[in-house]
């Protein structure tokens, strides 16, 4: 994935998302946020159009609360799988 990515530049930053970032990014991309209700701080993000929190099919990535740049490259990547686009991904953070 990562040799598919046009933005090069903006790759090189994935070291500095948090997961709050990750949460207001999500939220402008429409995607659903669920928060751990077992006391761990993580988060899912889960596909709008799979209101079954039991389903596994709607994850899309989950967030945890300590985060680093592989971290979010896989959680980038999971987003970029489900179809959203590059640049809308980097728009989500204000990036572009």
């Amino acid at each position: 994935m990562s040799n598919d990515i046009k933005r090069k530049e903006l790759w090189a930053t994935l070291n500095n998302i948090r997961q709050s970032d990750w949460i207001r990014a999500a939220k402008k991309l429409k995607l659903d946020i669920i928060e751990s209700k077992n006391g761990s701080h993580t988060c899912n993000i889960r596909d709008p159009k799979n209101k079954n929190l039991d389903d596994v099919r709607g994850v899309i990535a989950t967030l945890q609360i300590n985060l680093y740049k592989q971290a979010n490259r896989s959680i980038f990547n999971r987003l970029f799988d489900f179809g959203i686009l590059e640049d809308d991904i980097w728009k989500a953070f204000d990036l572009l």
